[in-house]
């Protein structure tokens, strides 16, 4: 029997305030020098850029700042992704980045296990709604 092993991320922290600040469409956070990596940027759909996602410190830290009324991060326009949704607007699967699909206009590209065909189908979405909301002024 072949044994596989898999690296999990774990970061600890002891109870010291983590420090929270605006930067553009994200929320930057300092956990503290005694936390690895120490640095995280947690997008509005409560994602942190660190492998931990949805589940990192971070997210908490940011939860706690904005309930304790914090400034909110700025949403960017709609249907530009400053970072790959968490999961396919089409599928509701996780997505992965296509470096590829990336672009100064659009944001971050991205693909699901269905390939590029979400991503396009999303995008032709977007360029409709545009399409409707511009008719409607």
């Amino acid at each position: 029997m072949q044994q596989t092993l898999t690296r999990t991320p774990v970061i600890t922290i002891r109870q010291e305030q983590a420090s929270v600040r605006v930067t553009g469409y994200f929320y930057a956070v300092d956990l503290g020098s005694h936390v690895r990596p120490q640095h995280h940027y947690v997008g509005i759909n409560a994602e942190c850029n660190c492998d931990l996602g949805h589940s990192c410190p971070a997210v908490d830290a940011v939860r706690t700042y904005l309930s304790e009324g914090g400034q909110r991060a700025e949403r960017p326009p709609y249907g530009y992704y400053p970072v790959r949704p968490a999961k396919c607007p089409i599928c509701q699967a996780r997505t992965a980045s296509d470096m590829s699909l990336s672009s100064r206009n659009r944001g971050a590209g991205w693909r699901c296990p269905s390939g590029t065909s979400h991503y396009w189908q999303h995008r032709a979405h977007i360029s409709a709604t545009r399409q409707k909301l511009m008719e409607q002024t």
